[in-house]
This record gives structure tokens, C-alpha cells and sequence, in this order.
């Protein structure tokens, strides 16, 4: 019963990971900003998000029963730092919270419109100050945990220190990003104070977590040495440049409506 349910799940994971990467991101990203298109595809992003990271705790708790879960002819591996005992539960933790974070990411980028009609009315919902304290600790368990399974991997391995370095940037970089993140959504709620820009906060939740699962689909089938880990920088900087295209000209277009009005 147990493999059927975590097969039925990992399905909508997989399929998930492929309309929100593939069709409702662009889709929102391309479409007019705020007409019915834009604001469905949004959802359906939204809505991608919780069964792929459902999929993705279910693939952390296979992780103590087997590394790696054969479907559509493709290896999904459950860890890549699966070497031993320790850093398979590390790796359970880390990719746990990496589910976590770009859930948060694409949560709170799609409640930025929600959050900037209540601040209109001086209301501030605290639900999003409760989930950005809790997006702070993932992000803590997140550098640390990674911290220490890229160097028990690179022990293992006997990885150049050039790729540990390279590792811990990346991880002191998205653990930064994440801090600054939940930190200013934080502020907002305590300070009471809405940001400059509502449409910036927004973008950049939602190509953020766009990055997040570009990265997560050579994470999950190729090795993270090597050719899988250039391939996640690669998939993440492509989805950073066409989303900052996207905005510039959204941005352009905001300058020009409002030199004509």
C-alpha cells in the first residue's frame, strides 16, 4: 500500500515540477501583470509548489530506505550525498528544508498582492511574520546541515578544495539570500512599514523559487560532483537572467505609463 501512495505522490511531484517549471511560470512571467492570465498561472505555480514539495518530503523519508527510486526510466536520486549513514541523514534534513525554503519563496511571492491590500487598510497579518520566523530556522538548518555533508562528501570523494570552497560560497550566498528574505517580510510585519515596491518583492520571490526548481531537476538525477552541480548553477543563472529581462521591461513599461499619466 506504502509504494503505491509514495509512487502516486512521486507521479505529482515529477509531473508538478514540469507545469510549474515549464508552463506556469513562463506563462505568468510572459503574461499581462495583474489581467486573469497572469493571476491563474500564478495559482497553478502556487498550487504546483505543494505537491512538488510533498513529493520531496517523500523522497527525504525514502532516503533511509533507499537512495535511489526508479521512474519514467529516470533514477530520482532520494540523496546525493548518500555514502553512509551520517550523511544520508544530513542529506534527509537539508533537502528537506531546500522543499521548505523555495515553498516559502513561492508562498509568500504569491501573497505579496494579498499582504499590499491589507497594508492599504493599516492591516499587517501576522501569519506572514510567523512563516518567515520559521523560514529563518529552515534556512539555519539548511547551511548547516549542507555545510557539513559537502565536506564529509569531499572527504569521501577526495573532492579538490577548490569544489569544497566553491560550496561553502554557495551556501553562505543562498543562506544569506534566504536571511535577507524572511528578514525584510519580518520587518514589514513588526515595523509595520510596506515595502518600496511590491511588484520588486514580488518578482523576485517568484524567479527565486523558479531557480529553486530549475536547480532541483539536475539535483535530483544527476550527481551532485561535477556535471550535476555545474548543471544546477547553469539551470538556476538561466532562469535569473530571462526573469530579470522580464522585469526590466515590465519595469520600463511602469516608467513609461506613468510618464504619459
Amino acid at each position: 500500500m506504502w509504494d503505491q501512495i509514495l509512487y502516486l505522490f512521486l507521479v505529482l511531484h515529477v509531473l508538478a515540477g514540469f507545469v510549474a517549471a515549464f508552463l506556469a511560470f513562463p506563462v505568468a512571467a510572459l503574461a499581462t501583470k495583474g489581467d486573469k492570465l497572469h493571476r491563474l498561472s500564478g495559482r497553478v505555480f502556487v498550487g504546483c509548489f505543494f505537491f512538488i514539495c510533498i513529493g520531496g518530503y517523500l523522497l527525504e523519508f525514502e532516503n533511509f530506505k533507499g537512495t535511489v527510486i526508479p521512474m519514467f526510466g529516470i533514477e530520482l536520486n532520494a540523496s546525493p550525498f548518500a555514502q553512509g549513514a551520517d550523511i544520508d541523514v544530513l542529506a534527509v534534513i537539508n533537502t528537506a528544508m531546500v522543499n521548505t525554503l523555495a515553498f516559502y519563496l513561492a508562498v509568500s511571492g504569491w501573497r505579496v498582492w494579498a499582504r499590499a491590500r491589507a497594508a492599504e487598510k493599516g492591516a499587517f497579518p501576522i501569519f506572514d511574520s510567523v512563516i518567515a520566523i520559521l523560514e529563518i530556522g529552515a534556512g539555519l538548518l539548511f547551511a548547516t546541515t549542507l555545510w557539513i555533508a559537502i565536506d564529509q562528501t569531499a572527504e569521501i570523494n577526495n573532492l579538490s578544495s577548490e569544489f569544497i570552497a566553491l560550496g561553502h560560497w554557495i551556501i553562505i550566498a543562498a543562506t544569506g539570500y534566504v536571511m535577507l528574505d524572511a528578514g525584510h517580510d519580518l520587518y514589514i510585519g513588526i515595523a509595520r512599514k510596506p515595502p518600496k515596491s511590491w511588484w520588486i518583492m514580488h518578482a523576485r520571490k517568484m524567479i527565486t523559487a523558479e531557480m529553486g526548481l530549475a536547480a532541483a531537476f539536475p539535483y535530483r538525477c544527476a550527481p551532485l560532483d561535477g556535471v550535476g552541480g555545474m548543471l544546477m548553477l547553469v539551470s538556476m543563472l538561466v532562469v535569473l537572467v530571462i526573469g530579470l529581462i522580464i522585469a526590466k521591461r515590465f519595469s520600463n513599461r511602469i516608467k513609461t505609463e506613468a510618464a504619459i499619466a
